[in-house]
Protein backbone atom coordinates (compact mmCIF):
# COMPACT_ATOMS: atom_id res chain seq x y z
CA UNK A 1 0.00 0.00 0.00
CA UNK A 2 1.00 3.48 -0.14
CA UNK A 3 1.52 5.96 2.14
CA UNK A 4 -1.27 7.68 1.39
CA UNK A 5 -3.43 4.31 0.99
CA UNK A 6 -1.89 3.56 4.65
CA UNK A 7 -2.74 7.36 6.31
CA UNK A 8 -6.63 6.59 5.22
CA UNK A 9 -6.92 3.12 6.34
CA UNK A 10 -5.51 3.95 9.59
CA UNK A 11 -7.87 7.24 10.07
CA UNK A 12 -10.63 4.92 9.42
CA UNK A 13 -9.50 2.30 11.71
CA UNK A 14 -8.73 5.16 14.23
CA UNK A 15 -12.29 6.10 14.24
CA UNK A 16 -13.60 2.68 14.58
CA UNK A 17 -11.23 1.74 17.43
CA UNK A 18 -10.02 4.40 18.93
CA UNK A 19 -6.53 3.64 18.37
CA UNK A 20 -3.80 6.19 18.50
CA UNK A 21 -2.91 7.47 15.37
CA UNK A 22 0.71 5.86 15.25
CA UNK A 23 -0.46 2.34 16.71
CA UNK A 24 -3.32 2.89 13.82
CA UNK A 25 -0.79 3.56 11.34
CA UNK A 26 0.94 0.06 12.48
CA UNK A 27 -1.87 -1.72 12.22
CA UNK A 28 -2.58 -0.96 9.04
CA UNK A 29 0.93 -0.99 7.66
CA UNK A 30 0.90 -4.74 8.65
CA UNK A 31 -2.34 -5.87 6.70
CA UNK A 32 -2.53 -7.05 3.96
CA UNK A 33 -4.18 -4.52 1.27
CA UNK A 34 -7.50 -6.61 1.14
CA UNK A 35 -7.66 -7.66 4.61
CA UNK A 36 -10.77 -6.26 6.95
CA UNK A 37 -9.77 -3.49 8.69
CA UNK A 38 -12.18 -4.57 11.64
CA UNK A 39 -12.04 -8.50 11.19
CA UNK A 40 -14.22 -10.93 13.14
CA UNK A 41 -13.63 -13.54 15.31
CA UNK A 42 -11.82 -16.46 13.45
CA UNK A 43 -13.43 -18.76 15.92
CA UNK A 44 -17.08 -18.96 17.25
CA UNK A 45 -15.61 -19.55 21.06
CA UNK A 46 -14.10 -15.90 20.45
CA UNK A 47 -17.39 -14.41 19.05
CA UNK A 48 -19.28 -15.92 22.07
CA UNK A 49 -16.72 -14.92 24.82
CA UNK A 50 -16.57 -11.50 23.44
CA UNK A 51 -20.29 -11.24 23.28
CA UNK A 52 -20.42 -12.23 27.01
CA UNK A 53 -18.04 -9.98 27.76
CA UNK A 54 -19.46 -7.18 26.48
CA UNK A 55 -22.57 -8.20 28.80
CA UNK A 56 -20.43 -8.18 31.57
CA UNK A 57 -18.95 -4.48 30.65
CA UNK A 58 -22.64 -3.17 30.43
CA UNK A 59 -23.48 -4.51 33.67
CA UNK A 60 -20.49 -3.68 35.66
CA UNK A 61 -19.81 -0.26 34.05
CA UNK A 62 -21.53 2.11 36.35
CA UNK A 63 -19.31 5.19 36.72
CA UNK A 64 -18.34 8.41 34.94
CA UNK A 65 -15.54 7.63 32.57
CA UNK A 66 -13.28 9.94 30.31
CA UNK A 67 -14.08 7.32 27.71
CA UNK A 68 -17.23 5.30 27.52
CA UNK A 69 -16.72 2.17 30.11
CA UNK A 70 -13.17 3.92 30.76
CA UNK A 71 -12.07 2.00 27.53
CA UNK A 72 -9.59 3.96 25.73
CA UNK A 73 -9.76 1.85 22.57
CA UNK A 74 -9.59 -1.60 21.45
CA UNK A 75 -7.51 -3.58 19.12
CA UNK A 76 -8.99 -6.07 17.52
CA UNK A 77 -7.92 -9.11 15.90
CA UNK A 78 -9.00 -12.75 14.02
CA UNK A 79 -7.80 -14.03 17.37
CA UNK A 80 -9.06 -12.10 20.19
CA UNK A 81 -9.11 -8.57 21.61
CA UNK A 82 -7.27 -5.96 23.59
CA UNK A 83 -8.79 -3.70 25.87
CA UNK A 84 -6.80 -0.69 26.65
CA UNK A 85 -8.40 0.88 29.61
CA UNK A 86 -8.03 4.75 30.88
CA UNK A 87 -7.01 4.28 34.71
CA UNK A 88 -6.72 2.43 37.17
CA UNK A 89 -10.30 3.25 38.58
CA UNK A 90 -11.81 1.94 35.22
CA UNK A 91 -9.12 -1.42 35.93
CA UNK A 92 -11.36 -1.35 38.84
CA UNK A 93 -14.78 -1.38 37.77
CA UNK A 94 -13.79 -4.03 34.97
CA UNK A 95 -12.43 -6.81 36.56
CA UNK A 96 -15.43 -7.99 38.81
CA UNK A 97 -17.50 -8.20 35.30
CA UNK A 98 -15.15 -10.31 34.14
CA UNK A 99 -13.18 -12.87 36.64
CA UNK A 100 -15.52 -15.28 37.69
CA UNK A 101 -16.52 -15.08 41.66
CA UNK A 102 -18.91 -17.91 43.46
CA UNK A 103 -21.13 -16.27 45.76
CA UNK A 104 -23.63 -17.42 48.00
CA UNK A 105 -27.15 -16.59 47.43
CA UNK A 106 -28.53 -16.96 51.26
CA UNK A 107 -30.02 -20.25 49.67
CA UNK A 108 -28.96 -23.67 48.85
CA UNK A 109 -27.96 -22.45 45.55
CA UNK A 110 -24.62 -20.31 44.93
CA UNK A 111 -24.14 -18.00 42.04
CA UNK A 112 -21.36 -17.34 39.60
CA UNK A 113 -20.85 -13.89 38.49
CA UNK A 114 -18.25 -12.87 35.83
CA UNK A 115 -17.42 -14.90 32.60
CA UNK A 116 -17.61 -18.81 33.48
CA UNK A 117 -14.11 -20.36 33.39
CA UNK A 118 -12.03 -17.28 32.28
CA UNK A 119 -8.60 -17.94 33.65
CA UNK A 120 -5.64 -14.93 33.80
CA UNK A 121 -2.89 -16.57 31.69
CA UNK A 122 -0.58 -14.06 31.11
CA UNK A 123 0.48 -11.16 32.84
CA UNK A 124 2.95 -8.60 31.61
CA UNK A 125 3.84 -4.62 32.88
CA UNK A 126 1.42 -3.48 31.71
CA UNK A 127 -1.46 -6.20 31.15
CA UNK A 128 -2.65 -9.14 31.55
CA UNK A 129 -4.65 -11.93 29.09
CA UNK A 130 -7.54 -13.46 30.11
CA UNK A 131 -8.63 -16.93 28.13
CA UNK A 132 -11.38 -19.56 29.07
CA UNK A 133 -10.53 -23.02 29.97
CA UNK A 134 -10.60 -25.28 27.20
CA UNK A 135 -11.45 -23.04 23.99
CA UNK A 136 -9.13 -21.15 21.52
CA UNK A 137 -9.91 -17.59 23.21
CA UNK A 138 -8.22 -14.30 24.39
CA UNK A 139 -9.07 -11.00 25.99
CA UNK A 140 -6.12 -8.76 26.84
CA UNK A 141 -6.55 -5.94 28.78
CA UNK A 142 -3.90 -3.58 28.89
CA UNK A 143 -2.84 0.28 30.23
CA UNK A 144 -2.18 0.34 33.87
CA UNK A 145 0.52 -0.60 35.68
CA UNK A 146 1.56 -4.33 36.91
CA UNK A 147 0.93 -3.13 40.71
CA UNK A 148 -2.17 -2.08 39.59
CA UNK A 149 -3.38 -5.19 38.47
CA UNK A 150 -2.23 -6.87 41.00
CA UNK A 151 -3.97 -4.67 43.87
CA UNK A 152 -6.85 -4.52 41.84
CA UNK A 153 -7.25 -8.36 41.38
CA UNK A 154 -6.02 -8.71 44.91
CA UNK A 155 -8.65 -6.57 46.22
CA UNK A 156 -11.30 -8.44 44.32
CA UNK A 157 -10.31 -11.38 45.73
CA UNK A 158 -10.56 -10.22 49.24
CA UNK A 159 -14.21 -8.94 48.81
CA UNK A 160 -15.39 -12.33 47.58
CA UNK A 161 -13.59 -13.88 50.35
CA UNK A 162 -15.17 -11.45 52.62
CA UNK A 163 -18.73 -12.22 51.50
CA UNK A 164 -18.32 -16.25 52.30
CA UNK A 165 -17.40 -16.91 48.68
CA UNK A 166 -15.08 -18.30 45.99
CA UNK A 167 -12.60 -16.63 43.93
CA UNK A 168 -12.88 -19.02 41.05
CA UNK A 169 -10.23 -16.99 38.38
CA UNK A 170 -7.20 -18.24 41.31
CA UNK A 171 -8.33 -22.07 41.05
CA UNK A 172 -5.17 -22.13 37.75
CA UNK A 173 -6.23 -24.74 35.05
CA UNK A 174 -8.85 -26.78 36.54
CA UNK A 175 -12.64 -25.86 36.37
CA UNK A 176 -13.93 -25.05 40.03
CA UNK A 177 -16.56 -27.40 41.34
CA UNK A 178 -19.50 -25.09 41.03
CA UNK A 179 -18.20 -23.63 37.52
CA UNK A 180 -18.42 -27.05 36.48
CA UNK A 181 -21.62 -27.77 37.25
CA UNK A 182 -22.81 -24.22 36.58
CA UNK A 183 -21.27 -25.34 32.59
CA UNK A 184 -23.23 -28.45 33.00
CA UNK A 185 -26.55 -27.56 33.83
CA UNK A 186 -25.88 -24.85 30.34
CA UNK A 187 -26.80 -21.90 32.73
CA UNK A 188 -23.97 -19.35 30.78
CA UNK A 189 -25.89 -17.04 28.60
CA UNK A 190 -23.93 -17.82 25.46
CA UNK A 191 -25.46 -21.55 25.75
CA UNK A 192 -28.85 -19.96 24.50
CA UNK A 193 -29.85 -20.38 21.00
CA UNK A 194 -30.95 -16.81 20.77
CA UNK A 195 -27.73 -15.47 22.58
CA UNK A 196 -25.51 -17.40 20.27
CA UNK A 197 -27.42 -16.26 16.76
CA UNK A 198 -27.02 -12.90 17.75
CA UNK A 199 -23.64 -12.99 19.42
CA UNK A 200 -22.13 -11.58 16.34
CA UNK A 201 -23.60 -7.84 17.45
CA UNK A 202 -21.86 -7.48 20.91
CA UNK A 203 -19.05 -8.61 19.77
CA UNK A 204 -18.34 -6.40 16.92
CA UNK A 205 -19.92 -3.42 18.94
CA UNK A 206 -17.11 -4.20 21.50
CA UNK A 207 -14.46 -4.46 18.27
CA UNK A 208 -15.96 -0.98 17.35
CA UNK A 209 -15.89 0.50 20.98
CA UNK A 210 -14.04 3.99 19.66
CA UNK A 211 -17.27 4.80 17.69
CA UNK A 212 -18.86 5.92 20.65
CA UNK A 213 -16.12 8.26 21.34
CA UNK A 214 -14.52 9.46 18.20
CA UNK A 215 -17.85 9.66 16.40
CA UNK A 216 -20.99 9.67 18.66
CA UNK A 217 -20.25 12.57 21.68
CA UNK A 218 -22.29 11.06 24.78
CA UNK A 219 -20.77 11.71 28.08
CA UNK A 220 -21.51 8.57 29.64
CA UNK A 221 -23.28 5.14 27.77
CA UNK A 222 -24.79 2.61 29.38
CA UNK A 223 -26.41 -0.69 28.25
CA UNK A 224 -28.30 -3.73 28.69
CA UNK A 225 -29.74 -6.41 26.71
CA UNK A 226 -33.36 -8.79 26.30
CA UNK A 227 -34.94 -11.62 24.83
CA UNK A 228 -31.81 -13.46 25.77
CA UNK A 229 -29.26 -11.23 23.86
CA UNK A 230 -31.06 -10.67 20.77
CA UNK A 231 -32.06 -7.19 21.93
CA UNK A 232 -29.17 -4.81 22.70
CA UNK A 233 -29.47 -1.39 23.96
CA UNK A 234 -27.16 1.66 24.07
CA UNK A 235 -28.24 4.81 26.24
CA UNK A 236 -26.37 7.83 25.54
CA UNK A 237 -26.56 10.51 28.26
CA UNK A 238 -25.85 13.95 26.35
CA UNK A 239 -24.93 17.46 27.75
CA UNK A 240 -27.99 20.00 26.93
CA UNK A 241 -25.82 22.29 24.81
CA UNK A 242 -24.08 19.45 22.57
CA UNK A 243 -25.12 17.92 19.50
CA UNK A 244 -26.27 14.25 19.47
CA UNK A 245 -24.70 13.27 16.28
CA UNK A 246 -27.32 9.99 16.00
CA UNK A 247 -26.51 9.67 11.75
CA UNK A 248 -23.09 9.90 12.01
CA UNK A 249 -23.58 7.00 14.63
CA UNK A 250 -25.77 4.82 12.39
CA UNK A 251 -24.01 5.39 9.11
CA UNK A 252 -20.69 4.28 10.64
CA UNK A 253 -22.05 1.41 12.30
CA UNK A 254 -23.80 -0.04 8.87
CA UNK A 255 -21.18 0.68 6.43
CA UNK A 256 -21.19 -1.63 4.35
CA UNK A 257 -17.22 -2.15 4.72
CA UNK A 258 -16.40 -1.53 8.47
CA UNK A 259 -19.99 -1.55 9.72
CA UNK A 260 -22.00 -4.28 10.95
CA UNK A 261 -24.84 -6.10 9.30
CA UNK A 262 -27.61 -3.65 10.48
CA UNK A 263 -30.13 -1.68 8.96
CA UNK A 264 -32.56 1.59 10.09
CA UNK A 265 -35.96 0.24 10.84
CA UNK A 266 -36.62 3.68 12.65
CA UNK A 267 -36.17 6.60 15.05
CA UNK A 268 -37.85 8.74 17.14
CA UNK A 269 -36.65 12.40 18.02
CA UNK A 270 -35.75 13.34 21.74
CA UNK A 271 -38.61 15.38 23.68
CA UNK A 272 -36.82 16.92 27.03
CA UNK A 273 -38.38 16.42 29.73
CA UNK A 274 -41.22 14.14 28.26
CA UNK A 275 -39.35 11.19 25.94
CA UNK A 276 -35.87 9.57 25.01
CA UNK A 277 -34.60 9.92 21.18
CA UNK A 278 -34.96 6.59 19.86
CA UNK A 279 -32.89 4.38 17.01
CA UNK A 280 -33.34 1.36 16.14
CA UNK A 281 -31.18 -1.01 13.87
CA UNK A 282 -31.92 -4.36 12.93
CA UNK A 283 -29.96 -7.43 11.22
CA UNK A 284 -31.50 -8.17 7.68
CA UNK A 285 -32.20 -11.33 8.89
CA UNK A 286 -34.03 -10.29 12.18
CA UNK A 287 -31.70 -12.46 14.46
CA UNK A 288 -30.29 -8.81 16.22
CA UNK A 289 -31.16 -5.58 17.31
CA UNK A 290 -29.34 -2.48 18.49
CA UNK A 291 -31.58 -0.02 20.19
CA UNK A 292 -29.62 3.49 20.75
CA UNK A 293 -31.51 5.31 23.35
CA UNK A 294 -30.60 9.14 23.38
CA UNK A 295 -31.45 11.86 26.36
CA UNK A 296 -29.94 14.93 27.52
CA UNK A 297 -28.61 15.46 31.19
CA UNK A 298 -27.05 17.80 32.96
CA UNK A 299 -25.36 15.76 35.74
CA UNK A 300 -24.26 17.97 38.72
CA UNK A 301 -20.44 18.20 38.75
CA UNK A 302 -19.38 17.51 41.84
CA UNK A 303 -15.61 18.81 43.64
CA UNK A 304 -14.64 15.14 43.00
CA UNK A 305 -15.83 14.48 39.42
CA UNK A 306 -14.75 17.82 38.17
CA UNK A 307 -11.33 16.62 36.85
CA UNK A 308 -13.41 13.96 35.36
CA UNK A 309 -15.80 15.92 33.97
CA UNK A 310 -13.14 18.56 32.12
CA UNK A 311 -11.60 15.45 30.68
CA UNK A 312 -15.48 14.21 28.70
CA UNK A 313 -15.70 18.12 27.97
CA UNK A 314 -12.53 18.39 26.02
CA UNK A 315 -13.21 14.83 24.60
CA UNK A 316 -16.58 16.27 23.60
CA UNK A 317 -15.06 19.49 22.07
CA UNK A 318 -12.89 17.73 19.32
CA UNK A 319 -16.21 17.01 17.33
CA UNK A 320 -18.48 19.22 15.66
CA UNK A 321 -21.36 19.27 13.06
CA UNK A 322 -24.32 17.21 13.15
CA UNK A 323 -26.49 15.40 9.98
CA UNK A 324 -29.74 14.55 10.12
CA UNK A 325 -31.31 11.26 10.19
CA UNK A 326 -33.65 10.47 6.91
CA UNK A 327 -37.36 10.56 7.24
CA UNK A 328 -38.94 7.25 7.28
CA UNK A 329 -42.45 7.88 7.46
CA UNK A 330 -44.89 5.14 9.01
CA UNK A 331 -41.66 3.47 11.62
CA UNK A 332 -41.07 2.63 15.10
CA UNK A 333 -37.95 2.92 16.93
CA UNK A 334 -39.90 0.26 19.60
CA UNK A 335 -41.04 -1.80 16.88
Amino acid sequence: MSANQISNRARTYALYTGAPRQLACEVVASLSPHAPLIPAPAHPAQLLLESEAFYWILNSQRDFFEFPFGIRYVQPTAEGIRLHLESNRSLDRLLPGLLPGRMPLGTDDDTIYGVNGLRITARGERGIELRKLGHPTSIQISGPSRRAFQKAEAALAQRIHDQGGEASWLAGDAWTAHERLWEDERQPLSYDASWRQAAWLPSGLLRRLGLLHTVAVPQVVRGDQARVGAWWILELDHASDTGLRRAELVQALTDPEHGLPLELRGHRDLTPGESVGLVLLKSPDNTATLQLRYDRIDYPVVEERAEMFAAIRRRISSLTGEALLPAMPGCSATA
